[in-house]
């Protein structure tokens, strides 16, 4: 039984540093980073816990000129990425 809309957080398994135009990220052992910039840095930030998929396609959309089918795909296929590398759970 669904527990309401999904709401995507971070995972809390790198350490992070925000540089402004990029966002650094170390697992704690060491062995793997991650870089996100653009777009990608953006959809990260707005990934609190506290705003639905559908709040973060609306934040997009309020800052990039695209059509709201274009902002839906570029975010779902940015936290499915997010996701499959760990730095974000989606739930």
């Amino acid at each position: 039984m669904p527990s309401g809309p999904e709401r995507p957080r971070p995972s809390g398994r790198f350490l992070e540093k925000d540089l402004g135009d990029e966002y650094l990220f170390l697992r704690a052992d060491g062995n793997r980073f991650h870089v996100l910039n653009g777009s990608a840095r953006e959809i990260y930030l707005l990934c609190d816990g506290s705003r639905t998929v559908e709040e973060i396609v609306a934040a997009m959309l309020a800052r990039y000129r695209v059509d709201e089918r274009t902002a839906t795909l570029d975010v779902e296929e940015t936290l499915r990425g997010l996701a499959e590398i760990g730095l974000v759970d989606r739930g």
